[in-house]
């Protein structure tokens, strides 16, 4: 071994690209990330709501969170959509 060692940006961007490419792999990570999206909504919604309430600051910063965190799953989404658009246009030809 040549004792060079990955760095955390190079071994960050390697898993993207592999989550990525495959259309099986981009599908699951999807489910996984909705589910997380569903269980975090569903915390503040109902079991943190009274500790949210207690201050304006935690409240906003709760719920900016989960929306810049479900825009990204939709983005993963969109991604996904014409990903397959293109995986199949690419079987027509």
């Amino acid at each position: 071994m040549s004792g060079n060692k990955a760095s955390w940006a190079t071994v960050c961007l390697g898993l993207a690209r592999m989550i990525l490419h495959t259309r099986e792999l981009r599908r699951k990570v999807l489910f996984q990330l909705v589910i997380v999206l569903l269980i975090v909504v569903a915390l503040g919604a109902w079991p943190l709501a009274n500790w949210l309430a207690q201050n304006v600051w935690l409240f906003l910063t709760w719920w900016a969170i989960c929306m810049i965190y479900g825009v990204l799953v939709i983005l993963l989404a969109i991604y996904d959509m014409a990903a397959v658009v293109k995986e199949e246009r690419d079987k027509m030809e």
